[in-house]
């Protein structure tokens, strides 16, 4: 029987026969290897857990660390990705689930999880978190244009414009490929979020993260024209709970392959983004 163990930064090469199986011509063995990089110098010292059977790793469930201050409290979480296990050890890898259950005081996440996966963690107590993306085309309304907005892609002064944990949410993700908007306008500010990614061939722009749902919706037109044709999207998706109650005119719900799920002692689905994840990680 194979034993299951954390995974450390010398597994890499052992694991990534196992990414193979996952069969994503845009991930690199470059990509895969950050999986196994410590991006935001949390104190865990793993990266998951491998199944192992002698010398050979047979099993993997990556877990991604992240620190936030989120409603003025330190909050910590845990990204589980990329649960492959070789065939002939598939009885096996509910193994590799049982010891993330044991974490205290995280709140887990599971956000492109299969069919199967999101079968078991709904047994094991996680809730759903989402289930449909908002894609919202670059077709501003005529109102939209008739309110003054500034909208800044990428700007060199954003570090400047930015404050608190939007600030430090900024910084920790310089080293992705992510692009960063802040726009201003007289309902306020908003600062959002992303990366550009492929779904059926086709270009987003998936947005991770939103500070100020109201100032979104309101220039969401706008917003899309400026992202699309800065970084060539044919539209931008969003996570439907980032909208809060809002709607957006021109845009349409598109149901997510497997819902999104996660379990916490301490915060709602509201308080949870995509940001410190395998999305900006792997740029998925």
């Amino acid at each position: 029987m194979a034993i299951v163990r954390k995974a450390v930064a010398q597994d890499f090469e052992k694991v990534y026969p196992l990414f193979v199986k996952f069969n994503n011509p845009r991930l690199s063995k470059d990509d895969w290897r950050q999986l196994f990089v410590n991006h935001w110098h949390t104190s865990e010292g793993y990266f998951g857990y491998v199944l192992e059977d002698g010398e050979r790793i047979v099993g993997f469930l990556g877990l991604i660390f992240g620190r936030r201050i989120l409603n003025e409290r330190e909050e910590k979480f845990c990204n589980l990705t990329s649960w492959v296990v070789d065939e002939k050890f598939r009885s096996q890898s509910l193994f590799l689930l049982l010891p993330v259950l044991k974490l205290k005081d995280y709140t887990l996440t599971i956000l492109t999880g299969s069919q199967e996966t999101y079968a078991v963690a709904r047994k094991l107590g996680f809730q759903d978190l989402e289930s449909h993306v908002q894609i919202i085309l670059p077709l501003p309304s005529v109102a939209t244009w008739l309110t003054p907005c500034q909208i800044e892609i990428n700007g060199k002064q954003l570090g400047d414009a930015l404050a608190g944990e939007a600030l430090q949410a900024y910084k920790d993700h310089l080293a992705f490929r992510c692009f960063h908007v802040h726009v201003r306008s007289p309902l306020g500010e908003c600062y959002l979020m992303g990366t550009r990614v492929f779904r059926k061939d086709l270009a987003f722009a998936q947005i991770h993260h939103i500070s100020d749902s109201k100032v979104f919706v309101k220039f969401a037109g706008r917003i899309a024209v400026a992202i699309c044709l800065r970084i060539k999207t044919v539209a931008i998706a969003t996570d439907q709970r980032f909208l809060g109650e809002n709607t957006i005119p021109l845009s349409l719900a598109w149901p997510l392959p497997n819902c999104r799920v996660y379990k916490s002692s301490s915060l709602g689905k509201n308080d949870i983004d995509l940001l410190y994840s395998e999305y900006p990680v792997l740029n998925i």
